[in-house]
């Protein structure tokens, strides 16, 4: 499989799934707007119409009828609306958010025992040595792309300088396995640390841009355009929240299964080679 087929599924996925619930917010705020309405008419049907007989000029909307009205906008704000209004820096939030899951598909499929160290590679590796099959094992050993076949055939390319040479041979290169996964890994600790700063940034943006409109006000400042425009600058902190706290999670996961699997290999892979320590450099390759 292409590296980037798990980043790709995992950047389709992302897109689907906000699309969906862009449609899921978008049909519930309208649901919602229907059912406060017919609930709103039979309590005017109830009330007595004084309305009516007052005249227009001083007829003046009902506190509870601006409280509905708020609601109603409130309801029709979709999630996509939402996340729009972070601006670009919101954009780019979102485009991390679907790095990071393409790259947590990409590890749950690489970094697992299945890909490092098989169960059943290491009984075949067990069984053509104690067959001393040294050539079959070595072949066995460099058709399989994993962790495990990988040190083994390393330390059986040192065969003739002996059991230490097989072993400093495998810890080497066990070592640069390890050490190439862990930066592939860094990617997500990478990601979860720089969508809080750009939710900063998004936030810090905003409020210049909110106190710059109030600043060429004059007169008094109407409080509900300070409050808007805090709220639009704080979306941006918390959609870099919302992609940093999974995303280093996954991280602590996928670091410790890497360190688990690798250790597991290695161990295996000197289980395998423990009988070249007593019998010398069999002399079968």
């Amino acid at each position: 499989m292409n590296r980037w087929t798990p980043f790709a599924i995992g950047l389709t996925i992302a897109l689907l799934m906000g699309v969906s619930l862009a449609f899921a917010q978008e049909e519930g705020a309208e649901e919602a707007g229907i059912g406060l309405v017919e609930e709103q008419e039979p309590v005017a049907e109830m009330m007595p119409s004084e309305e009516a007989e007052a005249p227009a000029d001083e007829i003046m909307s009902a506190p509870e009828d601006e409280a509905l009205d708020a609601l109603l906008l409130d309801e029709e704000m979709t999630m996509f609306e939402l996340i729009m209004k972070g601006g670009v820096v919101g954009g780019l939030i979102i485009l991390l958010s679907c790095v990071a899951l393409g790259l947590v598909i990409d590890y749950a499929i690489t970094i697992r025992r299945a890909k490092l160290a098989p169960v059943e590679d290491i009984a075949t590796f067990q069984d053509l040595v104690a067959k001393k099959d040294f050539t079959r094992l070595k072949e066995v050993a460099g058709s399989k792309p994993t962790f495990l076949s990988d040190v083994l055939t390393a330390g059986l390319e040192e065969i003739n300088l002996g059991y230490q040479a097989m072993i400093k041979a495998m810890e080497d290169t066990a070592e640069a396995h390890t050490a190439r996964q862990a930066r592939r890994i860094e990617h997500l600790n990478v990601i979860g640390n720089i969508s809080p700063m750009m939710g900063l940034l998004g936030t810090v943006i905003g409020m210049l841009r909110c106190f710059n409109e109030i600043s060429q006000v004059s007169g008094s400042i109407d409080p509900k355009l300070l409050a808007a425009g805090i709220f639009e600058a704080l979306v941006t902190t918390c959609l870099g929240l919302i992609v940093a706290i999974p995303t280093l999670y996954f991280y602590a996961i996928f670091r410790n299964r890497l360190d688990e699997l690798a250790g597991e290999a290695s161990v295996a892979a000197e289980q395998i080679i423990a009988s070249f320590k007593a019998d010398g450099a069999p002399k079968g390759s």
